[in-house]
């Protein structure tokens, strides 16, 4: 299989989604002086068009730790497999580079900046033919202070011409 350089950025020029680039503008718009806006300032209705690719997970500041709290219908048919209410170092990505949402969330825990990246999803185990993502990340605080959350947004490259249930499957990492 090809090797691919893992692709992560605090800069959002680094991703050309105009899907990622409207949520950066909604989550700006609602940190209202702060560095981060509070969870309850995301109002699902006003992401409509884009809640299939959404991602919502909570970090544990002193762990860690991600557990994901909801993750949309589009991400869930890419990836093969609903994640909802599982921990990331229980599973086993898709992504061409496995670690990608580790360091991508490492990133984000270091700089306390949102985070944009790209890697590709094998459309089969072993298959260098890959599906294009590019994601944005972008943290969100809570009461809880010993946690914080993150609404992620997943765009994939055209995938008309391929049946998603060809997709190299997430699956939960066996122990």
């Amino acid at each position: 299989m090809r090797s691919v350089l893992l692709s992560l950025s605090n800069d959002p020029s680094f991703v050309a989604s105009e899907k990622i680039h409207a949520v950066l503008h909604y989550w700006t718009a609602r940190k209202q002086g702060t560095d981060w806006p509070l969870r309850d300032s995301i109002v699902p209705w006003e992401l409509t068009r884009y809640l299939p690719n959404i991602v919502i997970s909570e970090i544990n500041r002193k762990t860690h730790q991600v557990y994901y709290r909801l993750v949309g219908t589009k991400v869930v048919e890419m990836s093969r497999f609903d994640f909802t209410g599982r921990w990331l170092h229980e599973m086993s990505p898709a992504s061409q580079e496995p670690g990608v949402w580790e360091q991508a969330y490492a990133l984000m825990i270091e700089t306390g900046s949102p985070v944009y990246g790209q890697t590709g999803i094998p459309i089969a185990d072993g298959s260098e033919i890959l599906v294009q993502e590019e994601f944005g990340m972008f943290p969100l605080q809570v009461p809880n202070k010993e946690v914080f959350q993150c609404l992620a947004l997943e765009v994939y490259g055209s995938v008309m011409h391929f049946n998603p249930d060809d997709l190299r499957a997430m699956r939960p990492v066996k122990r």
